[in-house]
């Protein structure tokens, strides 16, 4: 008898430096899952690179052996992964075709894959905190972490803008329903930039961490005694970690390693049970909590993320099984197919100002002809507002206009942040007629 395997579910990472397309197309701007698949399936038919380029979807090596005994089997997809399973068919009454597990999977089995980093390039293009306190990485789920989950997508929800909070640049926050919108600065103050799309990982996401690691400060905000203090849900302490120095901390060590049975995530569990907070006391300008999630197998610095899929979770639409127990991939009686749940995972680029130097180190002109998409700074040119890079070339958009204008784009995503706080790259051009340099 001849094994058969059939899809239990697909992972699609869709990310803005892969997923947009050479006339300045983005994935996110597509409201349909059915139109995004399309064309992540129109890039792959033209050979366009994707982010299996820079990272490997992989079972955790210490779980493969479990994953065997119920027959999961994972396979790279174009810009993702899916999990197959082998399973038993089955002709039903209505001579629809089902199938199920050779080997029966428990509702509350956690399948996790480890996004693992063939290379740091993602962190340099992917839109993020530039520099965190706590060194997370992602964790993404079919169930509910933190609020409710909107199928296909596994990210949390975006917090909802907070006008005391300090924002980086490139962050997102949410302005109401469908208005998603990133932060920027300019000399006129605090910009906010719609953002078109749903679902994308953002800073809610990174909870996933070490029982060991380093809490880093500001040194301008010259902390010189702080206390850490480890709740669980209740509200109940953990442990506290009180830390002082004669001179400002930049980074101090948090070891909550002798805890590791009772905080790391156990083989089944309850989101609820295995969030943590961290309170952090570095004076009344300095108070702040923090959210965990501890692992000390599935953290990795050479990890970008982790994903969580487990068979049945609060919201059905994200269930592995159908309610008559068969995989949700079947054929029906006229003989069309439906498919196996597909997530998402959608990823914003970096968003950064271009900075134009010429490349002797002279000081560049403005044109006329430039004044609508760069001011003069210095010595140097600047966009007027960030702009999120891709592998394709980008046209800068007129300010307050949605005519354009080729520049040259980045090519070194070496990350420069200046004086005034903003992100930026370098784009290093000669003297022409369109970047003339100042006798």
């Amino acid at each position: 008898m001849p094994f058969i395997y059939k899809t239990l579910f697909e992972i699609k990472l869709e990310h803005e430096f892969y997923c947009t397309n050479g006339n300045g197309d983005v994935v996110f701007n597509l409201a349909a899952q059915s139109d995004r698949l399309n064309f992540l399936s129109d890039q792959f038919n033209n050979d366009e690179q994707c982010i299996n380029t820079d990272i490997e979807f992989k079972f955790p090596e210490e779980l493969e052996s479990t994953y065997e005994n119920y027959n999961l089997k994972i396979l790279p997809t174009y810009s993702g992964c899916k999990v197959a399973v082998r399973v038993n068919q089955q002709i039903l009454p209505d001579n629809s075709l089902v199938f199920q597990p050779l080997s029966a999977i428990p509702a509350d089995l956690n399948i996790y894959i480890l996004l693992f980093k063939k290379n740091n390039l993602i962190n340099s293009y992917t839109n993020s905190v530039l520099v965190n306190t706590i060194p997370f990485i992602y964790f993404f789920s079919n169930e509910n972490i933190a609020g409710v989950k909107s199928f296909p997508f596994l990210t949390s929800s975006i917090s909802a803008f907070d006008g005391t909070k300090i924002y980086s640049q490139g962050e997102l926050a949410s302005f109401g329903a469908n208005d998603i919108r990133e932060y920027y600065k300019t000399d006129a103050g605090d910009q906010w930039q719609s953002v078109s799309g749903a679902g994308f990982a953002n800073e809610n996401d990174r909870i996933l961490v070490s029982p060991k690691f380093y809490y880093s400060f500001n040194i301008a905000d010259n902390i010189t005694n702080a206390e850490f203090t480890l709740k669980d849900k209740n509200a109940n302490i953990i442990k506290t970690i009180s830390v002082s120095s004669s001179n400002p901390i930049k980074k101090t060590l948090l070891d909550f390693s002798d805890k590791t049975d009772l905080i790391s995530l156990p083989e089944t569990f309850a989101f609820s049970n295995v969030i943590y907070t961290l309170d952090v006391n570095a004076g009344s300008s300095y108070l702040k909590t923090h959210q965990l999630i501890f692992n000390n197998n599935l953290y990795n610095s050479q990890n970008w993320g982790v994903i969580n899929i487990k068979p049945e979770v609060t919201n059905s639409s994200f269930n592995l099984f159908a309610n008559d127990g068969f995989l949700i991939k079947r054929k029906n009686n006229p003989g069309v197919w439906d498919e196996a749940p597909v997530f998402e995972i959608t990823v914003k680029s970096r968003f950064t100002f271009w900075r134009y130097i010429n490349d002797k180190g002279k000081e560049l002109d403005l044109i006329a002809a430039l004044t609508d998409y760069l001011f003069k700074e210095n010595k140097v040119l600047i966009s007027k507002r960030p702009r999120a890079i891709s592998k394709y070339y980008f046209l800068l958009e007129k300010e307050g206009s949605t005519t354009t204008k080729y520049l040259p784009n980045p090519v070194s995503y070496d990350i420069k942040q200046d004086d005034k706080q903003r992100l930026c790259f370098d784009v290093a051009v000669p003297e022409s007629e369109l970047f003339p340099i100042i006798p």
